[in-house]
């Protein structure tokens, strides 16, 4: 029998939830919670098999639950619920490692079957939960969070302050503002933790979109991974290859700096070292007005999705379209087959790396644009569109390959017009 865990702060969706599993008391244990808080209470002393939870709840939300499982229960699947329309967020859990998004009030046969695939989907292949930096940003930025919370790496962390969903600050070692916020974008394996809001006022240091923050970050870390890889690919490419895109630390953290505290950190809410510069910048009070509009970073990653979308609806059988840069990472994507994304990303970004090294080997071959691979039953197509960014499609057979390719040509111009 399964232990599932459903958390929401709407006690009658509880009840009614609660009476639709009974005539399947045979197979599943429901488990509820109010919070996020009492959540991780059932957590501790129950062997749970899957969580399904809201987002905004009294005293610990979603995004404060999430965070704590993904380290200290990782290998528990999630479904998050949500008020949210599917379009706006569905696509940013999905590249966090939640399993479904469901759409608030709940559909019990939709709940049902999620449930079932997620318990599935964790049988097979273990943990499911890995958040990444940039797509925790973007999904703070989304939700309008104000919040502080710790980025924390192999020997270095850092932190980023949000007000009302913009990022003002971020600090990290001796970085402050935007290049502390780029930096920790490019860590991977991080742990995050939310902390107590400062009592101080903190300066706005960051002024960009935070859009702009994740294609410059996207951007540097490829170049460090050709700069590794000039060094590194033989005639044993691909075993390399893979061991860099696990590279934990591409940036190497500083060393020997002498660091100060920022006023702002105190015993309440600790915070990295840092040597904060004397910056005359504007300083933003606790709390600001409501914004009434998205962000120009949001809404650029919404147009991306919706592309793909179009994409997709003209070719057959498409199973996962997605934008990606050369590191491998997902920038935004459509995946009706619930295809792994990051595995799709991290081959995909392999195979345009093996190819593109052959191909300047052959003198005037010219610069690699498209790779195609054949599968048994499916076409794997990557399209480069703009300097660090390619398209990656994989469609079954029963389309046509010029379609595909058709459908490539008429799209890529507008993808490279948003990047």
């Amino acid at each position: 029998m399964k232990n599932v865990l459903i958390v929401d702060d709407e006690t009658s969706s509880l009840l009614s939830i609660k009476a639709g599993f009974e005539p399947y008391k045979d197979r599943f244990n429901i488990f509820t919670a109010e919070n996020g808080k009492k959540a991780i209470g059932i957590l501790k002393s129950n062997p749970i098999d899957l969580v399904v939870t809201d987002i905004r709840m009294p005293e610990m939300g979603g995004f404060e639950l999430l965070v704590y499982m993904n380290s200290n229960f990782p290998s528990i699947p999630a479904i998050v619920m949500s008020a949210y329309e599917a379009g706006e967020i569905e696509g940013q859990f999905e590249s966090i490692g939640i399993i479904s998004f469901l759409e608030k009030p709940i559909n019990f046969n939709e709940l049902l079957q999620s449930i079932e695939e997620g318990l599935l989907r964790s049988s097979q292949s273990g943990t499911i939960t890995g958040i990444s930096v940039g797509s925790f940003l973007q999904l703070i930025e989304m939700e309008e969070k104000t919040c502080l919370f710790e980025v924390r790496g192999p020997k270095k962390k850092g932190l980023y302050f949000f007000q009302q969903g913009q990022l003002h600050d971020a600090v990290c070692g001796t970085l402050v503002g935007e290049e502390a916020a780029i930096e920790m974008v490019m860590w991977n394996r991080v742990r995050l933790s939310f902390k107590n809001l400062p009592v101080h006022k903190i300066t706005k240091r960051i002024n960009c979109e935070l859009m702009n923050i994740l294609m410059e970050a996207a951007r540097r870390k490829d170049e460090k991974l050709h700069e590794k890889n000039s060094s590194v690919v033989d005639e044993s490419t691909e075993e390399k290859l893979v061991s860099l895109n696990s590279d934990s630390n591409l940036l190497p953290s500083p060393e020997n700096q002498t660091a100060v505290e920022p006023d702002w950190i105190t015993p309440e809410c600790p915070g990295p070292a840092v040597l904060l510069s004397p910056v005359s910048n504007e300083v933003i009070e606790p709390c600001l007005p409501n914004r009434n509009h998205r962000s120009a970073g949001i809404q650029t990653l919404n147009l991306i999705t919706d592309l793909l979308k179009n994409m997709a609806s003209e070719m057959i059988g498409v199973m996962i379209i997605a934008l990606m840069d050369m590191d491998g990472i997902v920038i935004a994507e459509h995946n009706p087959s619930l295809v792994p994304p990051d595995a799709f990303a991290a081959r995909s970004s392999m195979i345009l790396g093996l190819l593109d090294k052959s191909i300047k080997d052959i003198k005037g071959a010219g610069e690699l644009e498209e790779t195609i691979v054949q599968a048994s039953n499916a076409w794997m197509v990557c399209r480069l569109v703009a300097k660090f960014y390619f398209l990656g499609l994989v469609v079954n057979r029963e389309t046509t390959l010029g379609n595909v390719r058709l459908v490539i040509g008429k799209y890529q111009d507008k993808i490279r017009q948003l990047l």
